[in-house]
């Protein structure tokens, strides 16, 4: 295999394994959410929370050299987030 394809192999292997890493986390926090008791759009409210102050500084800024762990899912500290920037709160109201 030609050296260049070889690459586009090794990144499109990645990715995947990438994204079934993140769909697995992903399906666990929604499910956790589930069982203690939240409604749907809550959990979508966490989650973008989440994904604007721990994942996307996760993406840019971590370690690409290595695997890191995904930033914890703190529900107390997203609730805290939610409480105080208003932003988030029409996730509440969307059908």
């Amino acid at each position: 295999m030609p050296q260049d394809a070889t690459r586009q192999a090794e990144r499109e292997a990645s990715y995947r394994r990438g994204w079934q890493q993140g769909f697995t986390e992903a399906t666990e926090i929604v499910l956790r959410l589930v069982e203690w008791g939240y409604e749907r759009r809550k959990i979508r409210q966490l989650l973008a929370i989440y994904d604007d102050h721990f994942l996307s500084e996760w993406r840019t800024a971590g370690d690409l050299e290595r695997r890191e762990p995904f930033s914890l899912f703190d529900v107390e500290r997203l609730e805290a987030i939610a409480a105080t920037q208003r932003g988030y709160d029409w996730l509440l109201t969307e059908p």
